[in-house]
């Protein structure tokens, strides 16, 4: 039986969303175990320096590489299409050096402004630790172009194991840096650029591996046809369209990073105005980005696959107009509820056992998981909101709307500025305006993202019962799992937290997602049928 392309190309799509995010998935729980031993290494004050080297680190990496391999894979894929591989080489080769010097200004850039950037933040010892991931710009920069062209010729498979082998470097030799430095008697700021260390080698690693990849990949096909057709790939032609394709992009990425250096401009510096020491004030955001962040962290990714797989589905059925209005709707539902289903049990069980989940997690460091508690409580209500603000963005970009969730974001970041600026210095709430702060933006982005979607795309909108079922009946179920668990609790060990009841409450929330995953697939079902029969 033949297979048409359409469903070849659909199961490649579908196996790239897997692998990614099996491998994705898999750093993040690297990252997160990197930390648990790396905050003993360095406490909370050390974690501060790492942790403000690094949050400046991501955001020039975002704006070095998050919208350029997206649109390299974009250019390299309609070339390959066309049977043009020295097209594909000539874009290979010109993306290649827009990375390079990118990359390079980067690292200077960092490694140059040290000592500015790391007074601007409050942060002034943390500039050895911004010197010592510097070159690590550069690196990702090449990473993310060798990357680019394997996404284009839709292999999946080096891009995870390149960013797993960065997220291990990171983990062991991390690790291994550290315990030599404060072996040796460095202080906090040097141990801390030990630390960091890791990332820069294990990205040089994962560097190796791709261009080694990819040199293998060219030997076996220097036999395919040349094909020129280089006609329209001249070096400005490839470099407009990446900027065209890459900038939308790069701002949306940008500013959700630029909300982790406002966090941590503000904390340090806005502590420091009601009286908190800076070594104090750095110790604070230490135990929050460390303990609070990366668990939260944890859980709007896993709602990732669901955005990456709406968006050629809902593409394709706008593309139809009316006849595929039902499939536009089907589609949307079931992200919606997918994401919501997943996200509400998970903002209510982690709201709730906050403090249990970090003793598991940090139990050597009782005394910075009490603290961090509260933040992770609050910060966990952010969950749903975080959840949608992909889906929905994912939404606007299917009907031809990219540039409509930058607004939103910025929308967003902006009156996260002011009630950060204005609760991070009140001796009320202190550090709990941080998180207090993320939930406004994560709500104002979302309800933003719903008012574009209504305008330019309202059947992807569930009527009003539907949607009040996706909300409320994940409400319902979690609050029942949460009392059912917290009740058995009670009656078998007298409340007492253990990291075997932690574990198994964790357990219980997982099989109540499961079972709500199930009857929101239930629901959209028999949503369609209705639809059908109207």
């Amino acid at each position: 039986m033949m297979i048409s392309s359409a469903k070849v190309h659909r199961r490649g799509f579908l196996s790239g969303v897997s692998v990614l995010t099996l491998s994705t998935l898999l750093v993040k729980v690297i990252g997160l175990l990197y930390r648990i031993p790396l905050l003993d290494r360095l406490g909370t004050e050390g974690m501060g320096y790492f942790n403000t080297a690094y949050e400046l680190y991501a955001l020039f990496c975002v704006i070095s590489t998050a919208g350029l391999p997206v649109a390299m894979s974009v250019l390299i894929s309609a070339r390959e299409a066309a049977g043009s591989y020295a097209a594909v080489r000539r874009v290979y080769r010109v993306s290649l050096g827009a990375f390079v010097v990118i990359g390079a200004c980067g690292s200077l850039l960092l490694f140059g402004m040290a000592s500015p950037f790391a007074a601007l933040l409050g942060n002034p010892h943390a500039a050895v630790c911004m010197r010592a991931i510097s070159p690590t710009v550069l690196l990702i920069c090449l990473s993310s172009a060798a990357r680019g062209y394997f996404q284009g010729r839709r292999n999946m498979l080096p891009t995870a194991i390149s960013q797993i082998m960065e997220a291990a470097g990171k983990l062991f030799l991390g690790l291994a840096f550290a315990s030599y430095a404060r072996g040796v008697g460095l202080d906090l700021p040097h141990t801390a650029a030990y630390a960091v260390g890791g990332l820069t080698v294990g990205t040089g690693v994962s560097v190796l591996y791709l261009f080694s990849h990819k040199a293998l990949s060219d030997r076996r096909e220097r036999l395919l046809p040349a094909n020129d057709g280089e006609a329209d790939v001249s070096r400005a032609s490839v470099l407009r369209r990446l900027a065209v394709t890459a900038i939308p992009v790069t701002l949306g990425a940008g500013v959700i990073s630029l909300t982790k250096c406002i966090d941590l401009a503000l904390i340090l510096r806005r502590l420091q105005g009601v009286g908190v020491t800076a070594a104090e004030a750095n110790a604070l955001y230490g135990c929050y980005s460390t303990l609070a962040v990366p668990v939260f962290n944890m859980l709007p990714s896993l709602t990732t696959s669901v955005a990456l797989s709406a968006v050629p589905s809902l593409s394709a059925a706008l593309q139809r107009g009316e006849a595929g209005r039902a499939e536009v709707k089907k589609t949307a539902t079931t992200a919606l509820g997918l994401t919501l289903f997943l996200a509400i049990p998970a903002a209510l069980g982690l709201s709730v056992y906050a403090e249990e989940v970090l003793l598991l997690l940090f139990g050597n460091q009782p005394a910075a998981a009490a603290q961090a508690a509260p933040w992770l409580s609050c910060l966990a209500l952010s969950v749903p909101a975080a959840c949608l603000v992909t889906v929905t963005g994912a939404m606007l970009q299917s009907c031809g709307r990219a540039s409509r969730p930058v607004w939103s974001m910025l929308m967003g970041v902006a009156a996260k500025t002011v009630l950060a600026y204005i609760l991070l210095g009140m001796e009320s709430f202190g550090m709990m305006g941080a998180p207090i702060s993320s939930l406004l933006c994560d709500t104002v982005i979302v309800t933003v993202n719903f008012i574009f979607i209504a305008r330019y795309a309202p059947a992807m909108l569930p009527d009003r019962r539907t949607g009040a079922k996706l909300l409320l009946l994940p409400t319902a179920l979690s609050a029942l799992a949460v009392w059912v668990v917290d009740t058995a609790r009670t009656a078998l060990a007298g409340g007492q937290v253990t990291p075997l009841g932690t574990l198994a409450t964790i357990t219980a929330v997982a099989l109540i997602y499961g079972a709500c995953i199930l009857i929101v697939t239930a629901l959209c079902r028999r949503n369609i049928s209705t639809y059908k029969k109207g």
